[in-house]
């Protein structure tokens, strides 16, 4: 392999661990960094693009010294203000020492992946404080933590608002706030849009705080993934998850977002062959050039890699009787997506198969170019018709920033002569979708 991580140290950061890796992917999710030998910087890190989520996982008994006021208190303290203080150190650490953020207590290997340079760094700030589920229950009838922005500190039991070791705003979630938002907002993209659009929310001045952070999810989910303006300061309705999530219309969105796990699958699948060094072609790519392929592919949001999914899987099905080519939208304005799939070597040699198809995948490349000329990035994706036998796949892409006029002039012949993505041969199809059908 070419490097090793932890998968957690403890009970809860292995949960941790192992909730964020299936949302963001192994190769941009990172548990138990440090800083100096024996020194831990912070229990999780996801690095993707110039965002980093900084996570602190404090699991925590209850008290239980008969004050509920002193019981809060400390809790708070142990689950959240050291998470805070530990969140507001590696956020430093890491703004100033990018070269010293280690995967081993050892510190004898750095961390794989590239930090954003510091000038445009972008921090989300994560708490995730468990073990107070069953004394929220007893005190407040509901086991979640609630949100109040009029709240500093430890000031009222069982409500979080600002956090006085924290410059901005700490996203503190519970057991239940985590799972549902590492699954329901299951990508970096989706994850990063809603914690920016909460902390906007959250500095508005309207808001004045919800029963859980669930309700918040829903509110979000539910008004096309942004919260409506408010007109006067108000609470969310409590148990708006439970509206939402019972909805048939939501339901039936997330029955089709399962076909999106192909799209995961084709990553990790590309990802453990590159870290194992397995791959038949590509294993000389340093960590940034590969990175850079996959980064592209995981920056679709979930609802973008159904559409993508979808397409792929259904075009596979009729590749059996001819082979496909295709170009694919992303949620990325700069990016086109190349797809061809063949029938197969059908009982000839798949060497000779492969390679042919593989030639032909980087004239598409080249010739998508020319279709889509506002594209800078084209990823070319070569699969096999499914059902076929064997089976392999290519993966090419183009950056085309500062292509010369001939390399432009290059890729319209190769368009023109081959006949590729050209109007009055390629048949244009309307994708609609619906990401909650029957809304």
């Amino acid at each position: 392999m070419r490097f090793r991580k932890s998968q957690g140290l403890t009970t809860s950061e292995k949960l941790l661990a192992d909730l964020c890796e299936r949302s963001f992917l192994r190769l941009w999710t990172y548990p138990n960094l440090f800083k100096k030998p024996g020194k831990e910087l912070t229990d999780l890190l996801v690095v993707f693009r110039d965002d980093v989520l900084i996570f602190s996982d404090k699991s925590c008994a209850y008290p239980n010294t008969g004050d509920p006021e002193l019981d809060w208190r400390r809790w708070f303290r142990r689950a959240i203000a050291d998470s805070a203080h530990q969140v507001k150190q590696a956020e430093r650490w890491i703004r100033s020492r990018q070269d010293q953020v280690f995967l081993d207590p050892k510190c004898t290997e750095r961390l794989p992946v590239n930090l954003p340079d510091p000038a445009r760094l972008r921090v989300h700030r994560i708490c995730v404080a468990t073990g107070a589920a069953e004394r929220c229950l007893a005190a407040t009838g509901r086991s979640s933590l609630a949100i109040d922005v009029s709240i500093t500190g430890d000031a009222s039991p069982f409500r979080v608002g600002k956090i006085k070791a924290s410059d901005s705003w700490l996203h503190v979630l519970d057991e239940t706030g985590l799972q549902l938002l590492l699954t329901q907002l299951s990508t970096m993209t989706d994850v990063v849009a809603y914690l920016e659009a909460k902390v906007h929310l959250l500095e508005g001045g309207q808001f004045q705080g919800a029963a859980s952070e669930a309700d918040l999810v829903g509110q979000y989910l539910w008004h096309g993934r942004s919260f409506p303006p408010m007109a006067r300061p108000s609470f969310l309705q409590p148990d708006l998850w439970q509206t939402v999530v019972k909805h048939p219309a939501f339901q039936a969105g997330r029955q089709e977002d399962s076909v999106s796990a192909f799209w995961d699958g084709v990553i990790e699948h590309l990802t453990g062959h590159y870290l194992g060094r397995t791959l038949e072609f590509g294993n000389e790519l340093d960590m940034g050039e590969y990175e850079r392929l996959v980064r592209i592919m995981a920056s679709e949001s979930r609802f973008h890699r159904r559409i993508l999914s979808k397409a792929i899987l259904e075009r596979a099905e009729k590749a059996r009787e001819a082979k496909i080519g295709s170009l694919l939208p992303s949620d990325q304005p700069d990016v086109i997506y190349a797809l061809l799939i063949g029938r197969g070597a059908r009982g000839g040699d798949y060497d000779e198969y492969r390679a042919d198809r593989s030639r032909e995948l980087q004239l598409r490349c080249l010739a998508a170019k020319a279709a889509r000329p506002e594209c800078r990035f084209i990823v070319g994706i070569a699969l096999d018709a499914r059902g076929v036998g064997g089976g392999s796949e290519d993966f090419v892409l183009l950056d085309t920033a500062g292509w010369t006029n001939e390399q432009v002039a290059r890729a319209e012949r190769i368009r023109t002569e081959l006949q590729y993505f050209m109007p009055g041969r390629a048949i244009e199809s309307r994708i609609v979708e619906d990401e909650y059908p029957g809304s």
